[in-house]
């Protein structure tokens, strides 16, 4: 990953929403790697944080898990890298 990867993408860009659930650095350091892969790609993350995973069916061990459309995509922390090929897919 380039250090250019977590600049700020375009005002433009697409916008993809997404649910990251957990709490404390393990949540911190996906919204970093999410952040970060969405900017590298040019895509704009609407990230809504949820700390109540039990809440959304998730068990602690679970998290931090991201969503979208309600559906678990990524549980546990995952490489930048894995995040990119998802969001590439996705736009």
């Amino acid at each position: 990953m380039s250090v250019s990867s977590c600049a700020t993408p375009p005002a433009n860009a697409p916008v993809v929403s997404i649910t990251l659930a957990g709490s404390g650095e393990p949540l911190l350091r996906m919204e970093k790697r999410l952040s970060c892969a969405a900017a590298g790609l040019g895509i704009r993350l609407n990230i809504e944080i949820r700390k109540d995973a039990d809440a959304l069916g998730l068990a602690h061990q679970q998290t931090p898990a991201v969503l979208h459309d309600g559906k678990v995509i990524f549980s546990g922390l995952h490489r930048t890298e894995e995040i990119e090929v998802w969001l590439e897919n996705l736009v």
